[in-house]
């Protein structure tokens, strides 16, 4: 790969032409993206942005710390401080198959917040029903799942690494993985360590010690037309995986990687307090300081591109080749203005052998949303303290996709006030972009140089905001007014030109928010009741199927998982219809949408439970819900009996310690197959894939094991 130095920023300190080496002014911060021209233009962003961050870090040093190292007051005004860190519903079947019996009439899908936009998931169901694929583990694995009396494990491939979520589309498959030690693309040029530190060169020498290495995002391409699956394309991204879209055959993944710091420019903390002459006073802290940021700026301009980018790579003829640098699909924004690291959208078109399309933006994505036309990615401006602005805020970013292209241009960037709690905080409707967000507001004696008298707790509120294309900015149309002081957003759901958003601190207001006029958003009713919801979920027209706690409103105690069906049809009025407590315990789908499955063609639900009444159980419960008649349980199915040996051959007790090899696998996921007079329930957890009639949930149809 070629080396691209920093020449232009070699004389930082001596006043030659060079990069900036101070940050922007408030008022100079913009949330657009820049895009990159060359690879040159790529290392200069990059060496500006961690400038720009040496300065923030040296003003929070001196200005931001109210005690020093001895936990006593500093007598003056200066202080020590910071680091330089590094819809789900049903389907129809689209084809009879070739087994001889009759195709299933329907099953349910992924639950997606996009209808026609997939999300990746631990498990898939064919587009005709008759395979059920689940990821385990390290191995992909194929079940024929109907009819649902035959079910059993057809077919496995092992994944390498440890595989995260996956996408069925026709005879292909995607998954996800994280990958290790990859010897082809990690040359251990990371192994100087936490902060320049690290591991001892033997320590990074031992086979097996990737303390120091990198981790890949591998993303492994599956032919499913066979007996058996086959890999056709294996594609490595430095980095960590955070979410993905298909649209079609086009998949998209939003990779993390943390652009570590080279370990050629110096840590402030080591710096200062690893100095030959050990500072016993302020003044030497701060004179070390200013000496380490003039050290740190030169290194940083002595850097080369490859030694901040992330590497990635893809297997040609059975062996790794690292791919170039896309640098003109490389986009940053002001310098400074994000977090450390890179988001890298990784597209590919999973029908053809074409091309893999890396868009790179500088700083690291906190939420990803998309439709049929956009995807928007947030990412939280963490200088605002160090700015002196009292409030955090979150740069929003829209890019452009499509159905049959796997590139994914940048459109605009524009600000909103807070931070997004998830992906259902965002949605975009006829080119607006509506987002819910709760800001955190610090106390005006509590941000900049001086040390307050009196620490003044933060104050939080909420807002939905709305957000219009122009040019390449995406401009505030409009805000409602801060709602629910004292309280942070727990879900949110965008429904037609309706938004309800949940709050809790004490009780759980539910509002209703009209967004039919994106320049003047109103609240239009409240509901408060105690408790809270984490997931909302469209219930027909006019009511709201919500999954969250149940919490007492004077003792606060916890109850457990609680089940609400709210009606909606006036929004004015928003009432709640009707409730159930499923008990004490948790589910995945507190927090993941995806194990929320809703059938709504029969009405039911389904969704994984783990009690901690007594002893420890993991279940899958199934509930029929009804706006009208609210709920009713069918019961629970379980895997005690598959119980797991991990331990192999080794024998316990083995002297005074005592090795349980035995544990009950969680339930993770539920599927709904149907068929002309049989609806049935699939069972999925560490253990295998159980069936039952969703009438009789007490005798297994079928059960097979990985």
């Amino acid at each position: 790969m070629r080396k691209f130095t920093g020449m232009l920023c070699l004389a930082l300190i001596g006043g030659a032409i060079g990069c900036s080496t101070t940050s922007p002014e408030v008022t100079q911060y913009e949330a657009a993206l820049r895009q990159a021209t060359s690879c040159e233009d790529v290392l200069d962003a990059v060496q500006q942005d961690a400038i720009a961050k040496v300065d923030l870090e040296l003003e929070s040093f001196i200005n931001q710390e109210y005690y020093n190292r001895w936990g006593g007051p500093f007598e003056g005004d200066v202080a020590l401080g910071g680091g330089f860190g590094g819809t789900g519903g049903s389907a129809s079947p689209t084809a009879d198959g070739d087994n001889g019996a009759e195709a299933p009439t329907g099953f349910s899908d992924t639950n997606r917040q996009v209808g026609d936009v997939d999300e990746a998931d631990i498990v898939k169901v064919g587009d005709d029903g008759r395979k059920l694929f689940v990821i385990r583990g390290n191995g992909f694995y194929e079940f024929d799942s109907w009819p649902a009396s035959q079910m059993s494990k057809v077919a496995d491939l092992e994944i390498e690494g440890g595989a995260i979520e996956m996408f069925v589309e026709g005879d292909r498959a995607v998954v996800f993985s994280n990958a290790y030690g990859v010897e082809a693309l990690d040359d251990g040029d990371l192994c100087q360590g936490y902060y320049g530190g690290g591991p001892e060169p033997a320590l990074a020498d031992i086979d097996g010690y990737y303390y120091c290495g990198r981790s890949f995002v591998k993303i492994t391409i599956i032919d499913l037309s066979g007996e058996t699956p086959e890999a056709l394309r294996e594609v490595y991204v430095d980095g960590w995986y955070t979410s993905s879209r298909r649209h079609d055959s086009i998949v998209r993944a939003v990779v993390q990687s943390s652009m570590q710091r080279p370990g050629t420019v110096p840590h402030l903390y080591d710096f200062v307090y690893n100095a030959e002459s050990y500072p016993e006073t302020r003044e030497a802290e701060i004179l070390l300081a200013q000496a380490w940021a003039v050290k740190a700026k030169e290194a940083i301009a002595a850097t080369v591109l490859e030694d901040w980018v992330p590497v990635w790579g893809e297997r040609v003829d059975g062996e790794i080749q690292e791919q170039p640098v896309q640098c003109a699909d490389f986009y940053s924004p002001a310098p400074g203005l994000t977090n450390y690291g890179l988001t890298q959208i990784v597209g590919l078109d999973i029908e053809s052998d074409s091309s893999t399309q890396i868009t790179s933006i500088l700083g690291q994505a906190s939420q990803v949303y998309a439709n049929g036309e956009a995807m928007v990615l947030t990412q939280p401006d963490w200088t605002f303290f160090e700015r002196g602005v009292n409030s955090d805020r979150t740069a929003v970013h829209r890019f452009a996709v499509s159905f049959d292209q796997q590139r994914t241009p940048y459109q605009g960037s524009g600000f909103v006030q807070g931070i997004v709690n998830d992906q259902f905080s965002i949605d975009e409707r006829d080119g607006i972009i509506r987002i819910a967000t709760t800001r955190t507001t610090w106390a005006d004696q509590n941000v900049g140089a001086v040390a307050p008298d009196i620490w003044v707790p933060p104050t939080t509120d909420n807002l939905v905001s709305t957000l219009r294309l122009d040019g390449n900015a995406l401009e505030l149309a409009g805000s409602t007014p801060p709602l629910a002081e004292g309280e942070r957003i727990f879900s949110a759901r965008f429904i037609g030109d309706l938004a309800y958003i949940v709050t809790f601190r004490q009780v759980d207001p539910l509002f209703a928010i009209d967004l039919g006029d994106p320049e003047s958003p109103k609240v239009l009713g409240e509901l408060k009741i105690p408790g809270f919801s984490d997931y909302m979920h469209p219930l027909g027209d006019g009511h709201l199927l919500t999954i969250g706690r149940d919490i007492d409103e004077v003792t606060q105690r916890d109850n457990g998982t609680a089940l609400q069906i709210f009606d909606v049809s006036d929004p004015v009025n928003p009432s709640l219809a009707h409730k159930a407590l499923v008990g004490e315990g948790y589910s995945e789908a507190n927090h993941n949408h995806k194990a929320f499955n809703f059938y709504a063609d029969k009405g039911l639900l389904a969704f994984p439970f783990v009690s901690y009444q007594g002893n420890f159980s993991s279940t899958l419960e199934l509930w029929d819900v009804s706006a009208t008649d609210g709920f009713s349980r069918r019961g629970a199915v379980d895997h005690s009996d598959l119980v797991l040996d991990d331990c192999g051959g080794v024998p316990y007790p083995v002297e005074e310690f005592y090795y349980q090899c035995g544990y009950q696998p969680q339930i993770s996921r539920g599927v709904f197959i149907s068929g002309d007079d049989q609806e049935f329930i699939y069972s999925i957890s560490h253990g295998g894939v159980r069936v039952h009639d969703v009438d009789d949930l007490s005798t297994p149809v079928a059960t097979a094991t990985y």
